[in-house]
């Protein structure tokens, strides 16, 4: 993997220092490979159907560009990010427990499949279906239901999503008053989630199914098992083939699913951003502080300034020199961005490492995943981060 991402690194510095012009900073770059390897081998690897979810990511021309992969699915949390990809032929699941009926009727009219996380929803639904046609549906499940089937269920993060079992049964027996056929169940713990619960999630939801076809008036056909996946899976110390085997246990006519984002996502983008000045600051120590002042940061890349100072692990991006020229750093330098904040701290370089200089670039890896999508686009009105696609 590392090895891979390195390749991708070197190429794209290569590219960068070739042809600087064609990279506008503050940009990403996102790989079209990269995405389809890390599609193709999670969902290889978990043996099951693996839904994309969108709001990871939704750089239009990168979905298209990897639409071919994404055939199981695509989770949408919004009515914007549908209309990005409404024409599209892909499978859509519409998943967010404020979707209102303009959301709904909006789903229902692309032939999405709609997952009630209330019964509001249900009801809603159903007065749709009196005019279209709409899909099975699918409910979600809150994860403390997990604990009422498996006492071993590690302990979950409180959330406001889906439906506790008192509300999942009650939902059940609406639907079928409602002649509204369910599909299947929704399962999510939450991110980075996988390791911990994936295996005993799955014990939870072997039992919850056969309790639940007890009101069900068809057999469950499909179950979401949630994902929860890091960035960097394939190093994570999980059993995938003892993982199958449970799996196995599930009936052969139920269709497994599990959805990713950040498990497809973080390694295919890279951050690039460009030195406008290099500064040395004193403080009353008389300890000396090198920093790098760049032309993108927190407004574009929200996740990449880590703001809570407590928990602050900052990247170690590559510089990319256009002179070659090598001075030693004598003290740690780093990396700001263009606000007036001072958590613009986006990365660091260690003493000892080649003294950035103006003119160069930074780039940050595993940049693919939320760190477009969940930024503060408007602080400062500053300009938004550009976007390249390669191969």
């Amino acid at each position: 993997m590392h090895d891979r991402l390195n390749n991708i690194n070197g190429a794209l510095a290569e590219m960068v220092k070739s042809s600087p012009s064609n990279f506008k900073t503050p940009c990403y770059v996102y790989s079209v490979s990269e995405v389809k390897r890390n599609y193709q081998e999670l969902k290889s690897v978990l043996g099951t159907e693996l839904i994309y979810s969108l709001k990871s990511n939704s750089n239009i021309d990168l979905i298209v560009r990897c639409g071919d992969v994404f055939d199981d699915g695509i989770e949408i949390a919004s009515i914007n990010e549908l209309n990005l990809i409404a024409s599209g032929e892909s499978t859509k699941y519409i998943n967010n427990p404020s979707a209102d009926k303009n959301f709904i009727r909006a789903a229902v009219s692309s032939k999405a499949t709609v997952v009630i996380d209330h019964v509001e929803q249900l009801e809603i639904l159903a007065e749709l279906s009196q005019r279209r046609k709409v899909n099975p549906l699918v409910l979600r499940v809150n994860p403390f239901v997990l604990k009422r089937f498996n006492v071993e269920h590690p302990s979950v993060r409180n959330d406001h999503f889906g439906m506790d079992w008192q509300h999942l049964v009650g939902c059940i027996k609406r639907a079928n008053e409602l002649e509204l056929k369910i599909a299947g169940f929704h399962l999510f713990k939450g991110s980075y989630s996988f390791n911990k619960t994936a295996v005993a999630t799955a014990k939870s939801a072997l039992s919850m199914l056969y309790a639940v076809q007890e009101f069900m008036q068809d057999e469950v056909e499909f179950l979401n098992l949630g994902g929860g996946f890091s960035e960097d899976w394939r190093a994570d110390s999980f059993d995938f083939a003892h993982y199958r085997e449970l799996l196995s246990e599930f009936p052969s006519s139920l269709r497994l699913a599990h959805e990713a984002g950040r498990g497809i996502m973080a390694s295919a983008g890279f951050f690039l951003t460009r030195i406008r000045y290099v500064k040395s600051i004193l403080d009353e120590k008389d300890n000396l502080t090198e920093y790098a002042i760049c032309d993108g940061g927190i407004a574009q890349n929200f996740l990449l300034a880590q703001t809570e100072n407590a928990f602050r692990r900052l990247k170690y991006p590559q510089i990319i020199s256009l002179n070659e020229k090598y001075i030693e750093l004598e003290e740690d330098c780093y990396l700001v961005g263009s606000s007036c904040s001072k958590d613009d701290l986006i990365g660091q370089l260690k003493k000892g490492s080649n003294k950035p200089q103006v003119g160069e670039y930074a780039l940050f890896n595993y940049c693919g995943a939320y760190n477009s999508s969940y930024t503060v686009s408007s602080f400062l009105k500053l300009p938004q981060a550009n976007a390249y696609i390669i191969e």
